[in-house]
């Protein structure tokens, strides 16, 4: 494997981490901003992380040294022992970090890819690969990289739901590929091909009120051990002392397996009907796989209109495909036509990005 890491910020990166994980002392900062030390705990070890999500608000979330190596531990307990860490990701994010710290916790080599993978080779002995859904599927039309891919011990594949078509097609060219489900509060993944690692629980919360629960369906509850110690803000940390992260998605258990429905802050009111944005976007991606995005902007009269973004697919081909698996107020009522799908930098669909570019561009929708 000859990729590298590339660009002194990424060896300075790599440095900080190693040295904080060898020693136990100090804290590096993940986050693109300048961040004032004095508010960071003095006796706080460990990494200051954005979380990525597509809603656009951002937090640095504080994840303690043991935290970040429990996370690689487990992980290496699941893939069956260690090895060279080759990532797509920007090292700015959670898993792209996680990728990192793997290694260096298990003495392996790192290799940064870069995001359109031009410079992926293949694996040279043990190793793994991290990447979100749109680089396997520009993997997957590639001989060369398909090629590559299948050389790896397994792909790490999170920061979206993994199409399962996908899947098939990527097990039918001898590519292991392994879906996470992990949020930056985490640590990254905690749950792997539907289940969780050692030493996590799964449980579930009541979605509407505290007595709306069910045993295996629910608002999704992480009990980990690599759980985040606080948010950092202008004043000071906001502490987490548990190790159960109640997240903002849905799931349930199906034979035994952790299946996400969607976010909880995903559903919007059109027309008096609660519509939900990730089933749109879940659909979306079985018709037209990383080409279409939806999104939901204010309206006066019905509380929220859906648009759909695309790099092909038209409007009438796109609302004709939903309309046989939603009902009409999923239906969308605007069209935004892009080059490209913003994505944040764990590889999400950028909504905010895609409301600021219908906002600039003066759209209006059929509601209107």
């Amino acid at each position: 494997m000859s990729n590298k890491p590339t660009g002194l910020v990424m060896d300075t990166l790599n440095k900080d981490l190693e040295k904080m994980l060898t020693d136990g002392t100090g804290w590096v900062s993940l986050v693109g901003d300048p961040i004032d030390g004095t508010v960071v705990p003095p006796d706080f070890s460990g990494a200051l992380v954005p979380t990525t999500g597509s809603t656009g608000f951002h937090k640095i979330v504080l994840l303690s040294r043991e935290a970040l190596m429990a996370s690689a531990s487990m992980t290496h307990e699941y893939v069956h022992g260690p090895g060279a860490w080759a990532s797509c990701l920007s090292p700015h994010c959670v898993a792209g970090a996680m990728t990192t710290i793997r290694a260096i916790v298990a003495g392996q080599p790192h290799y940064q890819v870069s995001p359109d993978l031009h410079d992926l080779t293949p694996a040279r002995g043990r190793a793994f690969l991290s990447m979100v859904p749109p680089q396997l599927h520009l993997a997957l039309a590639d001989e060369n990289l398909r090629g590559a891919l299948a050389t790896y011990e397994a792909v790490l594949v999170g920061g979206g739901p993994l199409n399962e078509a996908q899947r098939r097609d990527a097990e039918h060219q001898g590519i292991r590929v392994v879906s996470t489900y992990g949020m930056t509060e985490t640590c990254g993944g905690v749950v792997y091909d539907g289940v969780a690692l050692p030493g996590v629980v799964i449980s579930f919360a009541g979605i509407t009120t505290p007595e709306d629960v069910d045993a295996n369906h629910g608002q999704i509850i992480v009990d980990t051990p690599t759980a985040f110690s606080g948010y950092l803000g202008q004043s000071g940390v906001a502490h987490h002392s548990s190790t159960r992260v109640r997240t903002q998605d849905s799931g349930r258990l199906v034979n035994g397996r952790l299946e996400i429905l969607g976010r909880i802050d995903d559903v919007v009111v059109c027309g008096g009907r609660n519509v939900n944005l990730t089933e749109i976007q879940q659909h979306l991606e079985k018709f037209f796989p990383h080409q279409t995005a939806c999104f939901a902007v204010p309206n006066p009269t019905w509380g929220s209109t859906i648009i759909v973004a695309s790099q092909g697919p038209t409007l009438d081909l796109i609302s004709g495909k939903l309309a046989t698996v939603m009902e009409s107020a999923a239906k969308p009522r605007g069209f935004l036509d892009v080059e490209t799908l913003p994505r944040t930098p764990s590889g999400k669909i950028d909504r905010v990005a895609l409301f600021e570019e219908w906002r600039q561009r003066g759209k209006h929708s059929s509601l209107d």
